[in-house]
């Protein structure tokens, strides 16, 4: 443990100096690297909570598009809402890539999704941690990410599909 402190303070310190900035700095930059699109099976209630309704919806698989990451998404991850009583649902999603070159990715994304109120519509961002193998992928260990979330609705009103998009921080 004392170790691993001293070398992430050596790493730290071995980063460039940033000048002092004036009050209103520049906000850092994303990179758009990839799109998900997750199918889902029917919403599982998990019952009512001190915080909230708890909510289960599997992931039946899906495609991974982009610049940066292509593959399928493995059916059998799932995402684990808890629905607050302000209208918010916190959201954790756990589950596998499996990339074209077979590199298997672990990401557990978690966000906010709220639904649109007076100061702004609806609202779904998350932010998520990959595992991936040393070799082409290793870039998403190196990183921090954030990603969008859209609901993709069927005939009926019915929620069947999700559309991500992830976006390195710069």
């Amino acid at each position: 443990m004392i170790q691993t402190a001293k070398l992430f303070a050596a790493s730290l310190l071995a980063m460039a100096p940033v000048a002092a900035r004036a009050a209103d700095p520049a906000p850092p930059g994303l990179r758009f690297a990839f799109e998900e699109r997750v199918d889902l099976e029917t919403p599982e209630a998990a019952g009512e909570g001190p915080r909230g309704a708890g909510n289960r919806i599997g992931l039946l698989g899906g495609t991974v598009r982009g610049p940066r990451l292509n593959g399928t998404i493995l059916p059998g991850g799932a995402d684990w809402q808890l629905i607050r009583k302000d209208g918010c649902s916190e959201i954790v999603a756990d589950y596998f890539i499996r990339a074209d070159d077979k590199a298997l990715i672990h990401i557990r994304n978690v966000g906010l999704g709220c639904a649109p109120d007076k100061a702004r519509g609806a609202y779904a961002r998350a932010n998520p941690v990959f595992t991936a193998p040393a070799g082409p992928h290793e870039w998403l260990n190196k990183s921090v990410f954030t990603s969008t979330i859209e609901p993709v609705l069927d005939g009926n009103g019915t929620l069947r599909q999700v559309v991500l998009r992830f976006y390195e921080v710069l």
